[in-house]
């Protein structure tokens, strides 16, 4: 029984080696902490290393969304500022134009006031050369019938005197004078 002691000693201890090395194997072949204690330290340092260059990775595009917003923003403003002064000039250009029509207009009726000032100068002017050219006539033709009359009226004053020359006058017998014809030969 001792050799069945030794022999069944040998394979507990061939079972337990076997055991041993593989589990000593599977720890070197799976890369475990306890066969390499100094790999453990170095993962450690290289998971620091690869948060702090995440870190400053998402720091520098923190700071790079943050630099894009602000460019974002800045163009955004110069774009509202742009349209508000193309805005404003089309504004200004309107006024203009308006401004423009306004004088236009304010200019033709002052024009056309301006000729219909002149159309009714015109046409009281050819009135009043007419109303003189015919107050004229009138004028003259008063003056020949004046002249006509003046003429009539010292013909008849003539005769008067020729009459009144020709009647002598003589007192009769109740106090009135008769008026006889002389009449001369």
């Amino acid at each position: 029984m001792i050799v069945n002691n030794s022999v069944t000693g040998a394979l507990v201890l061939l079972v337990i080696t076997t055991l041993v090395i593989g589990l000593v194997a599977g720890l070197a072949i799976s890369n475990s902490d306890l066969v390499n204690p100094y790999r453990n330290q170095a993962e450690a340092e290289r998971i620091r290393q690869e948060a702090a260059l995440q870190a400053q990775r998402e720091a520098i595009d923190l700071q790079t969304y943050q630099r894009e917003q602000e460019l974002r923003l800045q163009a955004l403003e110069q774009q509202q500022a742009d349209e508000r002064a193309y805005r404003q000039s089309q504004q200004e250009i309107r006024l203009f134009l308006l401004r423009m029509a306004g004088t236009t207009i304010v200019v033709t009726i002052d024009l056309a006031l301006l000729i219909l000032s002149i159309a009714a100068a015109f046409r009281i002017i050819a009135q009043a050369r007419r109303v003189w050219v015919q107050s004229s006539a009138e004028v003259q033709e008063l003056r020949a019938q004046m002249r006509n009359l003046a003429r009539e009226n010292e013909r008849l004053t003539r005769q008067l005197n020729a009459l009144q020359q020709e009647t002598a006058l003589t007192e009769g017998g109740n106090g009135r004078h008769e008026g006889r014809l002389i009449r001369r030969t």
